[in-house]
């Protein structure tokens, strides 16, 4: 984890995830890349955040140097200034999820960290994106925050499993945030009625898991629910967890536990931080 891109568009949303991604590039010793993108909806149109239009008069230079100091005002806000920490800062002109996706490869980026906006019923986020069209696309892993991530959510990691896929890649990325943050894993699987399994043999099924992919300071849970997604929440908030972490598949849209988008719900609804990684 070296290199972190943190898309900004200057909302609230994503100045909490510059600070949590100060806090994670701390940890890991890693460059923080800030990367801002001035979307043109029209000929005459460049959206420059959230909520700023430039028209008419306002042309793309105008619109560059505005964004260039918003990101100065960031960097001073969070005082990523600091000789201590490696910063890189860039503005792109275009599509966000085209300029992130390109930003990831050739910018060769480890982990993407984004402000999610919690809504009901939503699925936009950060610059317009949709959340299963990024996590879909993308090779790296993204953790999703909607708002500061304390150092104490990063240590208390929840791990939702059905035990069916091996998940390589998501385990390997735990593995390093567990080194860098000395973190527990709470390895759980949502028991509902439509997938239920005694608790005996889900305990059994968990265990074995843990010990093919060679966790270490781990606690297997059954968490009984009748909703895989509202079970994985209602999980975390019982053992005050902090970081959701879960797969995402690039062939059918979001890894589907059961039925219905898991992981989108998850970085839709939850006040937790979700970390996605897709599938091997």
């Amino acid at each position: 984890m070296q290199r972190l891109l943190i898309p900004t568009d200057f909302s609230k949303e994503a100045e909490n995830a510059i600070q949590t991604g100060l806090l994670v590039a701390k940890a890991f010793d890693a460059t923080i890349v800030l990367l801002h993108v001035l979307e043109i909806s029209s000929v005459d149109t460049i959206k420059t955040s959230s909520d700023t239009t430039l028209t008419g008069q306002m042309n793309i230079h105008e619109g560059l140097k505005l964004a260039q100091a918003n990101l100065n005002r960031s960097i001073t806000l969070h005082e990523l200034d600091n000789k201590d920490i490696k910063l890189e800062c860039y503005v792109r002109i275009g599509k966000p999820t085209k300029q992130i996706e390109e930003s990831i490869e050739n910018l060769k980026i480890d982990l993407v960290i984004m402000g999610t906006k919690t809504a009901w019923g939503l699925t936009d986020i950060l610059l317009g994106t949709s959340t299963d069209k990024l996590l879909r696309k993308v090779d790296c892993p993204v953790l999703s925050v909607n708002q500061v991530v304390p150092i104490e959510a990063l240590k208390n990691i929840v791990f939702p499993t059905t035990t069916h896929n091996k998940e390589l890649n998501l385990i390997g990325v735990i593995k390093k945030f567990q080194k860098a943050f000395d973190s527990k894993i709470n390895l759980v699987r949502i028991n509902t009625p439509q997938n239920f399994i005694p608790d005996k043999e889900s305990l059994i099924l968990l265990e074995d898991y843990a010990n093919d992919m060679g966790l270490k300071n781990y606690k297997a849970h059954v968490y009984g629910h009748t909703e895989e997604e509202d079970g994985i929440r209602a999980f975390a908030d019982s053992i005050k967890g902090g970081l959701i972490t879960i797969s995402t598949s690039a062939h059918t849209g979001l890894w589907k536990i059961i039925q219905g988008s898991i992981t989108k719900e998850l970085v839709n609804h939850s006040r937790h931080p979700v970390l996605t990684m897709k599938m091997d």
